[in-house]
């Protein structure tokens, strides 16, 4: 995966991982979360969710090979959000590109 500020660009089918540190660290009864769409308007490809952290209080956001294995190659757009046990919501990345690039190796 390839970081470009927060636009994100990754091989489909490939597994990844991003690690979210917020100046408040997450707690238990938080829920990040990150969903990719094809455009803010559209159904989700995919999302993610996180309830657990790390020791630091950071959350890693894992990318499954079956997130993005049957995706179209292409220009995506994704955000990051946490929502807080007492119900505050925050954006922590908003809306950014998220390419999804060809395979060469593949079944």
């Amino acid at each position: 995966m390839k970081l470009t500020g927060t636009n994100i660009s990754m091989i489909r089918g490939d597994t990844e991982t991003l690690t979210i540190r917020c100046s408040e660290p997450f707690i238990t009864g938080d829920t990040v979360y990150m969903t990719v769409r094809e455009s803010a308007e559209s159904d989700v490809e995919f999302q993610e969710r996180v309830t657990s952290f790390g020791a630091e209080g950071e959350a890693v956001i894992n990318i499954a090979h079956a997130d993005t294995e049957s995706m179209a190659f292409g220009e995506y757009v994704y955000d990051v959000q946490v929502t807080r046990g007492d119900g505050r919501v925050k954006t922590l990345v908003p809306k950014s590109r998220f390419t999804l690039e060809e395979e060469i190796t593949h079944d």
